[in-house]
């Protein structure tokens, strides 16, 4: 990891591989928080399916020799074929799909730079629309979040020089918890969730959660943390009200 005092150039693949670890970890902490949410407009099994995912993940990863050499574009592609693997319902093909499709964008890189990071997610959001059908914002998914993540990304990688991962992460990361927050009112158009028509309104998305979180792990790992718990939500709507790092 190339850094200066409270500048991050580069994640390298020692730094990637410890963002994944804790990936894992956040997961763990948040299972019961994620099911709850997906209990109440989905299958009730998210919280369960992401841990799940994450620890084949680690599994795969850990079978090569000298995981922390690998480059980064087969971390995630070992990421994607893990969660397709074991993740049930439609975050697997999700999911899956977005790290296989963001895989080919850094292959055989040991450093990404924060262009890199940003074709990584862009090509994870095409992967994501494409296996949803044709996903848009403002239908309650995953996409609610990647969409403003990625065009934001976008805005700054063309009216700043010189960005580093510290700012861009402290930047998009407050957006995707916003961006999170924002599915509460909308009516799902896609998945389990669509079959409950009106009564979807009001509760928040459980994949649009997971990914905020994991798109928040990048940063706390950065600033030398594992990651957080949603300690503090609504019983009702699933509303994050605050997190406590682990």
């Amino acid at each position: 990891m190339n850094t200066e005092v409270g500048r991050v150039r580069v994640i390298d693949s020692r730094t990637f591989l410890k963002v994944l670890d804790n990936i894992l970890e956040v997961m763990k902490v948040n299972e019961k928080y994620l099911t709850k949410l997906d209990a109440d407009i989905g299958d009730a099994d998210h919280g369960i399916n992401m841990v799940r995912g994450f620890q084949k993940v680690k599994e795969l990863i850990n079978r090569q020799k000298n995981p922390e050499n690998l480059d980064i574009g087969t971390m995630l592609n070992l990421t994607g074929v893990g969660l397709l693997q074991v993740v049930g319902g439609a975050a697997g093909p999700l999911y899956g799909m977005l790290f296989l499709e963001a895989s080919k964008t850094v292959k055989g890189k040991k450093e990404i730079s924060v262009e890199d990071f940003a074709k990584i997610l862009e090509a994870g959001l095409k992967a994501v629309r494409t296996v949803g059908g044709g996903t848009v914002p403002g239908e309650k998914t995953m996409v609610d979040v990647l969409h403003p993540v990625v065009e934001k990304l976008k805005v700054m990688l063309s009216t700043k020089r010189d960005l580093d991962f510290i700012e861009a992460l402290s930047e998009i990361t407050p957006l995707a918890r916003e961006s999170v927050l924002k599915t509460i009112p909308m009516l799902a158009k896609r998945g389990r969730a669509s079959y409950l028509g009106e009564r979807s309104i009001g509760h928040q998305d459980p994949g649009a959660t997971s990914t905020y979180l994991i798109i928040r792990t990048f940063l706390d790992t950065l600033n030398g943390k594992t990651g957080v718990k949603i300690s503090k939500y609504d019983d009702v709507s699933g509303a994050l009200i605050s997190e406590e790092f682990i």
